[in-house]
C-alpha cells in the first residue's frame, strides 16, 4: 500500500522560532542571545579569511593555465562534492533525500546562480588588483545591498532599522573602497582593465547578498545549512556549466591547461565551508552585520596573503582595511541585560 506523502510543513522545521530575539535588533534581553551572537561572528569572520583563501586559490588557478571561468567550475565541483561528502558523513542521507523530495522549491537552487558572478570577477580580478583590494570592493557592494535588505525584513526575523550607528558603519565600508580601489589603481598603473575589475567585483558582492539571503532562508526552514549548500551550489554548478558551453563553440576555452598542483583545486573545498558559515550566521546577524563581520576576517587574511605572494602593500590597502574593521565594531554589539539597560538609564 503506498503511504500518502508527507505534507510540506511536516518536513520543514524553523531553525529560529518566531519568537526569538533577533541578536542584532535593539532591545533583545535574552542571555542566550550574546552566546549565539558571540558564536555567529566568530563563523563569519572565519568564513571571511576562508573566502580570501579561496579567492587567492582560484586566481592562482585561472593564471596557471584554466582561465577564470573554468577555474569557477572546478571551483563549484569541488564544493558539490565536499557538500555530498558531508551528508554522507553526517549520516543525512535519507534525511535530505526526504527534504528534497517533498519541501524543496526552485529557489533553494536558483539562489546559487547569485556567487557564479562573484567566483569568476575573483578569479579574474585578484590578478589585476590582489586579494585586498578585491576583497574592499566586494564588501562595498555588499554593503549597500546589506543595509537595504536589513530595513526590508529580508532573511531575518524582524526588519532591522537604518540606524546613525549603522549608516555610519556602511560609510566607513564604502570608504574603504575609495582607498583600496587608490591603491590598485596605483600598483597596476590604472587603465581600463583595473575600472571593469572593480564594478564587476562591486556588483558581484551586492548580488551575492542574495544568495545568502536565500541560503540563510533555507536554513530556517529545514535547519541544516549543509543541505543550503548543497542545493544553492547545485544552482551554481548549473549556471556556470552553461556558461561553459556557450563559451565552447566560440573557441573561448581553447588553450586551456590544467596545472598539476593539486592544491590550487581545494578552492572548491573551501566555498562548501563558506557558504555553512554564511547561511548559519545570517540568520543571527543579518545581511549586513554578516558582511561586516567577514570582511574583516577576509581583509585581515587577504592582507596576509598578498604579503605572501607578489602583490605589494600599499598604505591605502592599510586604511582600507582599519576602516573596515571599525565598521564591524561599530554594528556588532554584544546585547545587554533589560536590568542592566534600566540602570545606566538612571
Amino acid at each position: 500500500m503506498n503511504r500518502p506523502r508527507p505534507a510540506r510543513d511536516e518536513l520543514v522545521r524553523p531553525a529560529v522560532t518566531p519568537g526569538d530575539a533577533h541578536p542584532a535588533a535593539e532591545g533583545a534581553t535574552d542571555p542566550r542571545v550574546g552566546a549565539r551572537l558571540t558564536v555567529a561572528v566568530l563563523v563569519a569572520v572565519g568564513s571571511g579569511a576562508l573566502i580570501s583563501l579561496q579567492g587567492r586559490l582560484n586566481g592562482d588557478l585561472a593564471t596557471a593555465g584554466t582561465g577564470p571561468v573554468l577555474a569557477t567550475w572546478f571551483s563549484y565541483v569541488g564544493t558539490l562534492l565536499a557538500a555530498v561528502l558531508l551528508v554522507v558523513a553526517r549520516r543525512r542521507v535519507a534525511v535530505t533525500v526526504s527534504l528534497l523530495r517533498g519541501a524543496a522549491a526552485w529557489w533553494w537552487f536558483a539562489v546559487g546562480l547569485c556567487s557564479v558572478p562573484l567566483v569568476v570577477a575573483m578569479s579574474a580580478g585578484i590578478p589585476l588588483v590582489g586579494v585586498a583590494v578585491a576583497s574592499v570592493c566586494t564588501v562595498a557592494g555588499q554593503t549597500i545591498a546589506g543595509l537595504a535588505l536589513d530595513a526590508r525584513g529580508v532573511a531575518v526575523p524582524a526588519p532591522i532599522r537604518l540606524s546613525p550607528r549603522r549608516l555610519l558603519a556602511g560609510a566607513l565600508a564604502l570608504a574603504g573602497l575609495g582607498f583600496a580601489v587608490l591603491g590598485g589603481a596605483s600598483a597596476s598603473g590604472a587603465g581600463w582593465p583595473v575600472v571593469v575589475a572593480v564594478a564587476a567585483l562591486f556588483l558581484s558582492g551586492a548580488l551575492l547578498c542574495v544568495q545568502q539571503v536565500g541560503n540563510g532562508r533555507v536554513t530556517h526552514l529545514t535547519g541544516d545549512p549543509v543541505l543550503a549548500t548543497l542545493t544553492s551550489v547545485t544552482g551554481g554548478l548549473v549556471g556556470i556549466s552553461a556558461v561553459c558551453a556557450v563559451l565552447v563553440p566560440f573557441g573561448l576555452l581553447d588553450g586551456v591547461r590544467l596545472p598539476s598542483q593539486w592544491w590550487l583545486y581545494l578552492g572548491g573545498p573551501l566555498g562548501t565551508l563558506i557558504t555553512i558559515a554564511a547561511a548559519y550566521a545570517v540568520r543571527h546577524l543579518g545581511t549586513f552585520v554578516l558582511t561586516i563581520t567577514v570582511v574583516s576576517g577576509q581583509m585581515v587574511m587577504a592582507l596576509g596573503l598578498d604579503v605572501l605572494g607578489v602583490v605589494p602593500v600599499r598604505w591605502p590597502t592599510l586604511v582600507a582595511t582599519t576602516a573596515v574593521a571599525v565598521a564591524a565594531l561599530l554594528v556588532v554589539q554584544r546585547p545587554r541585560r533589560a536590568g542592566a539597560r534600566r540602570a545606566a538609564r538612571r
